[in-house]
């Protein structure tokens, strides 16, 4: 994933990410928080996702840290 599919993503996912999270613990600060940390590690780890599989990466319980 390059720095601009990753920018992409975010504009593509960000809303949707947020709103499941809310969804999910009814809380918005802490959906705000979870959401900002799964964008961080889809960051950190950019170079091993592929593109096509971001918002997966996105909504994936060690990113969301939900259980």
């Amino acid at each position: 994933m390059t720095e601009k599919d990753y920018n992409e993503s975010v504009l593509l996912y960000a809303d949707n990410v947020y709103r499941f999270i809310v969804k999910n613990l009814r809380h918005t600060e802490d959906a705000e928080d979870i959401v900002q940390s799964a964008f961080e590690k889809l960051w950190i780890h950019k170079d091993s996702v592929e593109t096509s599989k971001a918002k997966s990466y996105l909504l994936d319980r060690k990113s969301t840290r939900l259980n």
